[in-house]
């Protein structure tokens, strides 16, 4: 990939790096809070701020826990369920003075939230019914959001994933797609090392298997080999502290994380990590993918080896189910959710999925990784 920015000046004025064509509009900044504000301020709009919990200690994002109208969201806690999304949707809706746009700023669950909830203003009844894909609704209120992690893509993806009360499954619906993206890679400095390893991880996975997909469209693998090349030699720096470079790969790889799955599928590591994730409310999706890609040796060789590379570089231990509570008292239950991710098989193995993806598979690649 040519022209990659070198400092956030070059970032702020750099032309679009993406190929997929998608609605969100993507703003480079190098003060993220001042400029959304600047904008809301501007079209006089009447927002309802989600925020991730972990920013309240933070001064840059002081101003909007200064905001009026604000729903503090403890993603360290959990992923957003869709009993989350039911109660934040009562509380917006019933407003004596309704807003018109949901904003939110944190990492991907956060963002997810602030999706479900957006739409689900719009369509009655509880947010699991909605889980799923194809399912007609109405547009709801408009969403922005102000990623404050490198790497989850739901900025541009018009994907709310939430854990449900039978699943793990998406919001699947253009109408969760945000308006408006803040892009500041600035932001993620006051993250733990942990969460900015693990995220990156993440994007880095989204982008190695939709390069090995069999369904993906073309300009999805044009999308994810520039993604996976960004997040690689992002991963490949030490994260010990936060660079403004890496930070730049980093985010401009998140981008493409998310236009990338827009036309393109992850396949047999995203599968399993949401039996996974299913099994565990304290799991984060980044690394419970992690720990899939780990057991998959055989069929992502390649994805296998660079994870045990960005692990050791980076000076981090090798993430273990069982130290989030999973054993074999959960491999059924797994086995279960995992059979049911028919795209994402569909999309590692091709048509004939159903002969490769089998429950006995399945089943024994849960008992390698809880061994």
């Amino acid at each position: 990939m040519k022209n990659i920015p070198a400092d956030m000046k070059a970032f702020v004025n750099s032309e679009p790096w993406w190929k997929t064509v998608f609605p969100t509009e993507v703003i480079c900044s190098d003060d993220g809070v001042g400029d959304l504000i600047k904008r809301l301020e501007c079209e006089s709009r009447k927002p309802y701020f989600v925020l991730d919990s972990s920013l309240v200690s933070q001064e840059v994002f002081s101003p909007l826990f200064g905001k009026e109208r604000v729903f503090v969201f403890n993603a360290s806690a959990s992923e957003p369920r869709t009993g989350d999304v039911d109660r934040l949707t009562e509380i917006v809706m019933s407003d004596s003075d309704p807003a018109d746009l949901l904003v939110a700023a944190g990492g991907g669950a956060t963002m997810d939230l602030a999706k479900a909830t957006a739409i689900c203003t719009a369509n009655p009844g509880p947010s699991s019914k909605y889980q799923g894909y194809d399912l007609e609704m109405k547009k709801g209120l408009d969403i922005w959001v102000l990623p404050t992690l490198n790497g989850t893509g739901a900025e541009i993806t018009p994907i709310a994933v939430l854990r449900g009360p039978e699943k793990k499954l998406g919001i699947n619906n253009k109408f969760v797609e945000p308006a408006v993206a803040f892009i500041d890679p600035q932001l993620s400095a006051g993250a733990k090392k942990f969460n900015r390893f693990f995220t990156l991880m993440d994007c880095y996975y989204h982008h190695f298997e939709i390069t090995k997909s069999k369904t993906s469209s073309e300009d999805a693998l044009d999308d994810a080999s520039k993604g996976l090349m960004l997040a690689a030699e992002a991963l490949s720096c030490k994260m010990d502290r936060h660079e403004t470079s890496a930070a730049i790969k980093a985010a401009m790889a998140s981008v493409l994380g998310g236009s990338s799955s827009i036309y393109g599928r992850v396949g047999a590591a995203h599968a399993l990590s949401y039996g996974l994730s299913n099994s565990s409310p304290t799991l984060p999706h980044s690394v419970a993918v992690t720990i899939a890609m780990l057991a998959l040796q055989d069929i992502y060789p390649d994805g296998y080896a660079d994870t045990l590379k960005f692990l050791e570089l980076n000076e981090m231990p090798k993430p273990v189910a069982s130290e989030y509570g999973i054993g074999v008292q959960d491999v059924e239950k797994m086995t279960k959710t995992a059979l049911g991710m028919e795209k994402l098989w569909q999309s590692c193995f091709g048509d004939s999925w159903q002969k490769e993806a089998t429950p006995d598979f399945i089943r024994s690649v849960y008992m390698k990784i809880i061994k």
